[in-house]
């Protein structure tokens, strides 16, 4: 039987930096199971190999009732004919580049070889250079270059052929990732339908300027704007970025996918439950030693990520999920947090958050609880700092205590400042969405509901992008509250449907022909329709909140350029990012790369060697960097600055060599802050070309 690879459950914050292309050439990693011996001491065993070409290990183990004994031999696998083939890494959608085949003739048979190439997915390949017919004489080597053209994105595959006398065939299949040209983009509109009849008309027009294998049109059509369920699991699940409050934020919506998405049209039970099990395990990488989490890895533990990560998992054990000892651990270290936690005038997030999710465990002091609601109350600086007490002494049925909480919370909601920005990566949408989840939960606080949901829907029209924290709590108010929805009755294509109008439309779909929605009910209804995909054209740079500029030099510091490049050059890539105004917050900073350039040094700015980049220094370092096959990423933690302080100025940088000959997108680069992300810029994109070099 084939071998199964092992998972490495500790450390690995970064995975995503390692993921990437699946190999050229499969790993090969068999393992028989136990074999009985013969009366002649031999035992024969037959393993099926993938294409192969080197040197495997084999390594037996043999033992009897007294005697133990093992044995290594290396061994050459080859084809006669040894074919090695080479491609980018990736292409984007407009690219073009070649597979390279390299053919050396160890032992087959001189003459004429036929060589077939067959392109499936969004590659192509010239006609002319389909079929070749070239001769091979012994012992000799040969390179053939073929030309490939990227059209769409999606996976691709390569199948090459080759034959020739004696009946000599042999079979390569190359996979190629092709990656959109554009990242994705969303757009938002509301419509209102008026009652007894008003309709909703969707077309393919609203996809015309997208890719149509990624673009989707999710519609939501009820009471609420903001509950938009099908946009914001469409903006969450898209979302590509992996620190513990983004995996827990994608995740923790997944625990109520039966209830919210079931009329969204997304992927089945089995798919989410794969996703949330994945995420469970992920995060037990960013776990340290004390049951705290940090933002990207164990180290830099957050008190109120650990009571949002140990939320989750309590609710997710709750849905029968497998919850490791990862849980017991963080609820030990929230309970140390509020044993010795220091009294305090403003603030008191995490102390709030550590409460309620150990009260949802049956591990709060009661007596804590009603300590802080009379004497400490107003001294908690959020809207749900006060609603998360609030649920607390709900889950102890204390009534009195948890309405009056509660109500203070609407109360600090109706005020609270929407442009501010805080350590606990929320906003009073997010908390607004995050109250009216715990007051749902409870069988208290049920006259803040009407109230919760007219301050969601004001915050809402104010805010033209959400973060992954306003998405994963809108979600489960959506799911909380579809106990207050009174039956709906609308109609698609004169098709009856009951209940709130939740549907995702592919592209393919609305090719096919228009959707009319129709309200049949005896009220207005609110339509709210998210279209989602990667741009066909490119996006133009634009700063809102930040200036960024994305510069290319050479080894010795002089302005250089990536038009147009000898293969095997290499480059330095300069990243810089200026606030326009000084803001406390998170900031990501992505930059892909073209396609045929590949990172030579992840560690270019701690490079003593490259003496004319001294001025890379920065007192501001990034907190997380990643070097992926298509992008380079790194984080930055503005979060402490104060607005006394000048704006922030930013600097990253990495080195990439030029190694595929072809004609590439260079995207544009983009920084964000991540829980404002209204505040953000984007460079222009461009084009390269790299020449192979003489040989």
């Amino acid at each position: 039987m084939q071998a199964v690879r092992g998972r490495i459950r500790s450390g690995g914050d970064a995975s995503g930096g390692l993921s990437g292309p699946p190999p050229s050439q499969k790993p090969v990693a068999l393992f028989s199971g136990l074999v009985t011996v013969g009366n002649d001491g031999n035992a024969q065993i037959t393993f099926e190999l993938p294409a192969f070409d080197g040197t495997l290990r084999f390594m037996a183990v043999a033992w009897n009732g007294d005697q133990l004994g093992h044995a290594v031999k290396d061994v050459i696998v080859r084809d006669k004919i040894v074919l090695i083939g080479t491609a980018p890494r990736f292409l984007s959608s407009g690219d073009s580049s070649h597979l390279h085949l390299s053919f050396d003739n160890v032992d087959g048979p001189a003459g004429s070889y036929t060589l077939e190439i067959a392109s499936d997915g969004p590659v192509t390949v010239p006609e002319a250079d389909a079929e070749q017919i070239f001769e091979l004489k012994s012992k000799q080597r040969m390179d053939i270059a073929i030309p490939l053209a990227a059209k769409g994105n999606g996976s691709a595959e390569i199948k090459v052929q080759l034959t020739g006398p004696n009946n000599f065939e042999l079979a390569r299949t190359y996979t190629l990732p092709i990656h959109p040209a554009e990242p994705n983009v969303i757009r938002h509109f509301v419509q209102s339908l008026p009652e007894n009849g008003g309709t909703l008309t969707l077309s393919k027009d609203l996809v015309a300027n997208l890719d149509m294998k990624s673009a989707k049109v999710a519609v939501n059509v009820g009471q609420s704007r903001v509950l938009d369920v099908p946009g914001l699991l469409l903006a969450l699940d898209r979302y590509p970025y992996g620190c513990a409050e983004q995996t827990t934020s994608r995740a923790l919506p997944l625990l109520y996918l039966s209830s919210v998405a079931e009329s969204a049209g997304l992927a089945g039970e089995k798919g989410a439950k794969m996703r949330v099990q994945k995420a469970i395990e992920r995060l037990r990488g960013m776990q340290n030693g004390s049951g705290g989490f940090g933002f990207w890895s164990p180290s830099g533990q957050d008190l109120w990520l650990t009571a949002y990560v140990a939320d989750f998992l309590t609710r997710a054990r709750e849905q029968g999920y497998e919850v490791p000892q990862t849980l017991d651990q963080a609820l030990n270290r929230l309970r140390n947090f509020v044993n010795y936690v220091p009294d305090f005038a403003s603030g008191g997030e995490a102390v709030a958050y550590a409460l309620y999710v150990l009260a949802r465990n049956g591990r709060a002091g009661i007596g804590d609880l009603r300590y802080y609601a009379d004497t400490k109350l107003k001294n908690f600086a959020t809207p749900l700092a006060r609603a998360q007490l609030g649920a607390a002494l709900a889950l102890y049925g204390d009534k009195t205590r948890a309405e009056t909480v509660f109500r203070s919370a609407v109360s600090a909601l109706e005020q609270a400042d929407t442009d501010g920005s805080r350590r606990d990566y929320g906003s009073p949408l997010r908390d607004g969405a995050a109250a009216l989840t715990l007051v749902s939960e409870t069988s208290f606080g049920q006259s803040t509901v009407k109230s919760l949901s007219n301050v969601i829907d004001r915050l809402s029209e104010k805010r033209a992008f959400t973060s992954t924290q306003e998405n994963a709590w809108l979600l489960l108010a959506a799911n909380a509250l579809q106990q207050h929805e009174s039956a709906l009755s609308f109609s698609m294509n004169g098709k009856a449907m009951q209940g709130t109008f939740r549907k995702i439309l592919t592209a393919s779909e609305l090719s096919e022909g228009t959707f009319v929605i129709r309200n049949n009910n005896s009220s207005a209804m609110t339509a709210t329709v998210t279209v989602s995909g990667a741009a066909l054209s490119p996006e133009p740079a634009i700063s809102k909140g930040f200036r960024l500029s994305r510069s290319i030099y050479t080894l010795d510091g002089k302005p250089a350029s990536l038009e147009t490049v000898k293969q095997n050059q290499r480059f330095v890539v300069v990243l810089k990012v200026e606030e326009m105004e000084t803001k406390p917050g998170r900031l990501l900073l992505a930059d892909r790369l073209p396609a045929g350039f590949e990172i030579e040094n992840p560690r270019l700015v701690d490079s003593a060697s490259l003496k004319a980049f001294t001025w890379l220094k920065s007192r501001i370092r990034p907190e997380h960097t990643e070097f992926r096959d298509d992008k380079f990423i790194a984080a930055f933690d503005l979060s402490r600055r104060v607005a006394k302080q000048p704006p922030a100025r930013l600097h990253a940088a990495y080195m990439i060599r030029a190694v595929s000959p072809g004609t590439y997108l260079h995207p544009a680069a983009k920084v964000e802050d991540m829980y404002r992300p209204g505040r953000f810029a984007r460079t222009a994109a461009g084009q390269s070309k790299i020449i192979a070099s003489n040989r």
